[in-house]
């Protein structure tokens, strides 16, 4: 394919010399008659041979190459049919010609000797190349570029990517978006084809003039901007997107119909349970409903655990006591998991949605851990005649791990079976009492026996290591 360049050289040292192709060459003292019989000896550019083409576009001239010979006289002869080469780059920046699609093509002389490439596109690679004509007469280079200026490559978003409105009501920006070449300048005269979406229950909007889509061309600095929009009658959420011909990523836009008025209602239960340190059995729930009583999806619902004055409270899955959650297509949100902490107590938590004035309540309670501790409280240590009842009754109070007291725990108050001692209600030695609320265990009055003494009365609870003691001392009369 590569044919001989060496004349190529010859032609620029003639020119270099003062020598114009097409007229007789001078000598000292006069002029030199061309002669009879001129045949070409080499190959000069007529046309194309500086140009410059955006990515995938043709380029404007096409390339035009011409026998001639270097002593710059009128060639003779038979001129016509002589073959010549175009060969682009094979890879990189280069193109394609329109009749081989490829980057080479072959093209034989008109009479004159003139040879004229077919169409030729630049590819997608921008930067400078050569293209070279090859013939027997030599060759000569041509010098291009691809460039990917004013070539549109990209749409991005421009003005608001979110924005909300009211049912039936007119949003405050329309839809806008930029195109850009590869290098970030903006593209004149794209065009533009914004749409706009339907939500999962019908959201959605229509442009001015009606219709759901608009096409719209870029202008000098290449935004295009959609025509303003309407909400239809349904609230929630729904996607608008825009996009342009050629390029395969369109944008998208998030905008939301709000309803006029909306309710806010609890799902499920309200109040529930967890043990100190666990989990809470079910997240804390809310549904999202529009004046119809329709649910609506994409509401944002605000969770918040409100700890009581004593520290019962708990946490959302990342020690948060908030979360915002946005409703699904049921209208529902649902809070993250939620974990009690180490009081005991109960506590709130409330729901609320922007537009709603009065917040969603939910009762939450933790429950104390098992008995870990056992206590004598008051009458711990104090005496009573024989046959006497001793002044204070006996209470005992269980607590947990974390010292949390524990209600509705069996206390079990024990006397001694021989010897001084004593017997609770109608002589028993041995009753059973469940702790209060405050953890409490207290055992019905206890009266001493007949036999004087020192002794003890035991009060035990299942899961505490150690008994709770009495000091007690029946005394003679």
């Amino acid at each position: 394919m590569t044919r001989i360049r060496g004349v190529l050289a010859a032609a620029v040292v003639a020119l270099a010399a003062g020598v114009a192709l097409g007229a007789p060459l001078t000598a000292a003292g006069g002029h030199r008659a061309c002669p009879a019989s001129n045949r070409p000896n080499m190959l000069i550019i007529v046309g194309g041979g500086t140009q410059t083409a955006q990515l995938g576009k043709p380029f404007q001239t096409s390339f035009q190459v011409g026998l001639a010979n270097s002593n710059g006289c009128p060639l003779t002869g038979l001129l016509g049919g002589i073959s010549v080469d175009f060969v682009a780059p094979a890879g990189g920046a280069s193109g394609t010609f329109a009749t081989t699609a490829s980057n080479v093509a072959v093209v034989g002389t008109d009479a004159q000797g003139v040879a004229v490439a077919p169409p030729f596109t630049a590819n997608d690679s921008a930067g400078a190349y050569s293209v070279f004509a090859e013939s027997d007469y030599g060759t000569v280079q041509l010098n291009l570029s691809n460039t990917a200026r004013g070539v549109a490559r990209t749409v991005v978003a421009a003005g608001l990517a979110e924005q909300s409105a009211p049912v039936l009501g007119r949003y405050a920006e329309p839809l806008r978006a930029t195109v850009v070449d590869a290098e970030g300048r903006g593209v004149r005269g794209v065009s533009v084809s914004f749409s706009l979406g339907l939500g999962t229950y019908g959201a959605g909007a229509s442009f001015v003039g009606g219709g759901a889509q608009a096409t719209v061309l870029t202008d000098s600095s290449g935004q295009a901007i959609s025509p303003p929009f309407v909400a239809n009658s349904v609230a929630g959420p729904f996607t608008a997107s825009a996009s342009a011909a050629d390029i395969p990523q369109p944008i998208g836009y998030s905008l939301h119909n709000t309803a006029t008025t909306t309710t806010l209602a609890a799902t499920g239960e309200a109040a529930q349970d967890a043990t100190v340190g666990a989990g809470y059995g079910r997240p804390l729930q809310a549904s999202v409903l529009d004046a119809e009583g329709k649910p609506l999806e994409g509401a944002s619902v605000t969770f918040t655990l409100v700890p009581s004055a004593s520290g019962a409270g708990a946490s959302f899955v990342g020690a948060a006591a908030q979360a915002t959650v946005l409703t699904d297509a049921a209208g529902l949100a649902s809070s993250p998991p939620l974990q009690a902490n180490t009081v005991a107590g109960r506590f709130t938590a409330t729901a609320t949605l922007p537009g709603v004035t009065e917040p969603l309540r939910f009762s939450l309670r933790n429950l104390a851990g098992t008995p870990a501790t056992i206590a004598a409280g008051v009458g711990a240590t104090e005496s009573a005649l024989t046959r006497s009842r001793f002044p204070v009754r006996l209470a005992v109070t269980v607590t947990d791990a974390r010292n949390n007291p524990v209600p509705g725990a069996v206390v079990t108050f024990t006397a001694p079976a021989r010897g001084a001692s004593g017997h609770f209600g109608r002589r028993g030695r041995r009753i059973r009492v469940a702790t209060n609320a405050s953890g409490v265990a207290v055992a019905p009055s206890f009266t001493a026996n007949a036999k004087p003494g020192g002794y003890a009365v035991v009060a035990t609870v299942r899961g505490a290591r150690r008994p709770a003691a009495f000091a007690l001392v029946n005394e003679r009369r």
